[in-house]
């Protein structure tokens, strides 16, 4: 399911593109008059010259023309990609021609009905591999050069397809509609919060594998997106490419890095937050076993930018899964498949704003490496600073049989110690069930947890005590494993491996 919502991203992300690219090229535009003429646009192209540099031009990259009442715009990234054909790789992107006519206001309205037909090929080497992706799409919005974004841009396609190819497998892809909404208005401290939005249908993909004779199905009904970059400094970002577009080689950018030191430095932390969010509806996956379905399934993603107390989070949620129903899966097993479920896991406790300002500040292009080694040993302890730690909300999955309720924290670094707390109302519901499986043992295992369990309202709770790093683990305060002492082994326990002696027993349960 992972790979398919990557695919479901990839395929709104090449909508969307069609506007994104535009953006690097009119974010230094002057206001022009209504009218449009062949000075306006050699204007055009002078005031983008002189950001980024006469290549863009000089090597057939971009080029602007009077065309009625708008300048098309053409975008033809074909020379940038020549170079890497000595490395046994073909890309290859049909060029796209936006029409941009110049409003009273200083903004433009853009349009676009060049369709986005894309190619990779790898043809060397064992990992050969290729993607071809085509949709006929139109877009339609207006660019505020004062933002340097669209403060508004949509994109519909009727339809797309791609294949891809690969050692292990082939893949084809079909999608029905895709429509994509970009928003942009002024932030604080001159940044940028920019919002995407988009939706898909009928998504249909057939992989078969190459070494085995195996054919997988996946198929979606629709598929909604959305994002949000809040207060993104996009100005400081295109003056660095600009600076970067313009350097005739490493001796110009050296000369430079100081200023775009500066831009950086005083840019962080370049965002606050990055959300985003992908649900897939009426979710079918076809396996050799029988079909695996889903009503659906979300994914939530949240980054802050470089700021003190960074973090990282992920929640996946779902609901209705059914397996198939056939003799491979034991009868027992189904009312312990949990249909519904929440998962929600945060890294935090890294100061990203002190790594970024020790990178930007012992950054020099000239070196290599142009960061110097020494510098990972001052990083080493701003991280360890932060007691780096992994935190699991309450997440809960439930099955026919009951529910499963979690959640916990993990240091990361140095230190490996935890606690897991695991409860459920549902104590004798999945003991019965549990106790129908046929595995091994899994009486006593069921007789031996309910041992361990506490009740606190009315729930079975395991509150589970670890050390990654000496093996230790407790339930409830009966310990279960001493652990090993530091740069011990198992052996310095006396054999004492699940129980750990009444001494420690009888401390622990106090």
């Amino acid at each position: 399911m992972h790979a398919f919502g990557m695919k479901r991203r990839k395929l709104a992300s090449l909508a969307a593109l069609k506007g994104t690219l535009l953006a690097a090229t009119l974010f230094a535009a002057p206001a022009f008059a209504q009218s449009v003429s062949a000075d306006g646009a050699k204007q055009l192209q002078d005031s983008l010259t002189k950001t980024f540099g006469p290549a863009l031009f000089d090597k057939g990259i971009v080029s602007i023309t009077p065309q009625g009442s708008a300048y098309a715009v053409k975008l033809d990234l074909t020379p940038t990609f020549a170079h890497i054909k000595k490395s046994g790789v073909t890309v290859s992107m049909d060029p796209i021609t936006y029409l941009a006519t110049p409003n009273a206001d200083g903004t433009y309205a853009v349009t676009s009905e060049s369709p986005f037909n894309y190619s990779f090929a790898k043809t060397e080497g064992d990992d050969q591999s290729s993607v071809k992706f085509t949709a006929a799409c139109k877009s339609s919005g207006t660019f505020d050069p004062k933002l340097s974004v669209f403060s508004s841009y949509e994109t519909t396609c009727p339809s797309a397809s791609a294949a891809v190819s690969s050692p292990q497998s082939d893949a084809t892809v079909s999608v029905g509609a895709i429509t994509s909404k970009i928003t942009g208005v002024a932030g604080n401290g001159g940044g940028v919060t920019i919002s995407t939005a988009g939706t898909m249908s009928d998504f249909v993909e057939t992989i078969v594998g190459k070494d085995k004779p195996l054919t997988i199905k996946v198929t979606a009904k629709t598929a909604t997106s959305e994002s949000t970059a809040e207060n993104f400094q996009i100005g400081t970002v295109l003056d660095i490419i600009g600076i970067a577009a313009k350097a005739g080689d490493k001796a110009d950018i050296a000369a430079q890095q100081g200023d775009i030191k500066q831009k950086l430095t005083a840019a962080l932390p370049l965002w606050n937050n990055l959300s985003g969010k992908v649900t897939l509806n009426g979710v079918n996956v076809d396996t050799p076993i029988g079909p695996v379905t889903l009503d659906s399934i979300e994914e939530n993603v949240g980054l802050t930018g470089a700021v003190k107390q960074a973090s990282y989070g992920l929640g996946i949620k779902y609901n209705g899964l059914k397996l198939p129903d056939t003799p491979v899966i034991p009868a027992w097993a189904g009312p312990l498949v949990p249909a519904q479920g929440n998962i929600a896991l945060k890294f935090e406790g890294v100061d990203l704003d002190a790594l970024a300002r020790l990178a930007i500040q012992n950054f020099d292009v000239t070196k290599e490496p142009p960061i110097p080694d020494e510098v990972s040993a001052q990083a080493l302890q701003i991280v360890m600073g932060g007691q780096p730690h992994v935190t699991l909300s309450p997440s809960t999955l439930s099955a026919p049989a009951g529910a499963l309720s979690a959640e916990g924290s993990m240091n990361v670094f140095p230190d490996k110690k935890g606690t897991v707390i695991i409860s459920t109302a549902d104590l004798d519901k999945l003991s019965d069930a549990l106790g129908k499986a046929q595995v091994p043992n899994m009486p006593m295992l069921v007789a031996f947890a309910k041992g361990l369990a506490k009740t606190a309202d009315g729930k079975a709770v395991w509150a589970i005590d670890f050390d990654g790093d000496t093996k230790a683990v407790s339930i409830n305060g009966q310990v279960l494993n001493p652990g090993t002492a530091p740069g011990g082994d198992d052996s310095d326990n006396g054999g004492n491996g699940a129980g750990g002696g009444d001494d420690n027993n009888n401390n622990n349960a106090q």
